[in-house]
């Protein structure tokens, strides 16, 4: 059931970065950390499309498990802040877990910016690891503004 459900959600993912075709294909890779501690997000980016630092701010959604069940499925929102003022952009998450894992994974991709992200899109995989209070999210993937 695990296998499956997971397996829809990411072919889920896969079909809307597949929606921008070969334009999104040639968007320069890019990476997105997000490290909460504590309840406290930020995040560092690489690939020079999106600004170097801010701050993060969680709206998680769904999850989908139980106490029964060996595995389970979540959704979220995260808006980021750049440190630098030049906007904030907003990307969506959904990813899945076993029980007991160091680790989650699945898929992001960007639905909204202000200021110089207020045009951008993309998205890519998603790797959780839990560390001791709290998570990071390692976004990889392509995006374009």
């Amino acid at each position: 059931m695990f296998t499956r459900f997971a397996a829809t959600s990411v072919a889920a993912c896969l079909l809307v970065l597949g929606g921008a075709g070969s334009a999104f294909a040639a968007a320069p890779s890019v990476s997105i950390e997000v490290t909460g501690i504590d309840g406290v997000e930020t995040f560092t980016t690489t690939g020079g499309v999106l600004c170097d630092e801010g701050t993060s701010e969680n709206s998680f959604e769904k999850f989908g498990g139980s106490g029964h069940s060996a595995a389970g499925t979540f959704h979220g929102y995260k808006t980021l802040t750049c440190s630098d003022g030049s906007g904030t952009f907003t990307i969506t998450y959904d990813a899945a877990t076993v029980w007991g894992s160091p680790q989650d994974q699945g898929g992001w991709h960007i639905v909204s910016g202000t200021g110089d992200y207020a045009n951008c899109k993309g998205g890519g995989n998603s790797v959780g690891t839990y560390i001791e209070d709290g998570i990071i999210d390692l976004n990889t993937g392509r995006v374009s503004c």
